[in-house]
């Protein structure tokens, strides 16, 4: 039975034989009758560079100085100019955001705020007291808040002020 059924099997695969010859002969003509169309690269000319002349002063590849505005008075502004060389206090070296105000001593002539630092300190402050980065002068302590008149450059050699309030952090 075995042997029989191995017979059929080689029978039907003796007639699986492949008829591959038309496309054998599609592809031959194919190959014959292609021809690629490739145009000639147009020519292209030899690049030259030239040679690098410094017509200015300044070096191309540093960034440029800062532009120094003078006045016409000399150097002398017309405008506000705040005192840069008093002594800095431990609370000026903390940016506003930094600082905390966690409360308030004193009676009713004398208020003093209490500041907390980043470095876990609690300091006392009252009017004219400085704080913050930008030559923050304290210019009222109340109850709730702590007022504080920051100086910012504004660029053209003068001086800004802005009140920035500093309020009492909630536990």
């Amino acid at each position: 039975m075995k042997q029989s059924i191995v017979w059929v099997l080689m029978l039907g695969l003796m007639g699986c034989r492949a008829n591959d010859d038309s496309l054998t002969q599609f592809i031959q003509d194919v190959h014959k009758t292609a021809r690629a169309k490739v145009e000639p690269l147009p020519q292209v000319d030899d690049f030259v560079a030239d040679d690098f002349v410094m017509t200015r002063d300044r070096v191309p590849f540093l960034r440029p100085l800062p532009e120094h505005q003078e006045s016409d008075d000399g150097g002398n502004k017309a405008c506000w100019q705040p005192n840069l060389v008093r002594i800095k206090t431990p609370l000026e070296t903390f940016p506003l955001e930094q600082l905390a105000m966690k409360g308030v001593l004193g009676d009713g002539s004398q208020l003093w705020a209490l500041i907390y630092t980043p470095e876990g300190k609690l300091m006392k402050v009252t009017t004219d007291s400085y704080m913050g980065l930008n030559h923050g002068r304290i210019v009222e302590v109340t109850s709730r808040k702590v007022s504080v008149e920051e100086i910012l450059p504004d660029g053209t050699g003068c001086w800004i002020k802005r009140t920035v309030p500093l309020m009492l952090a909630q536990q």
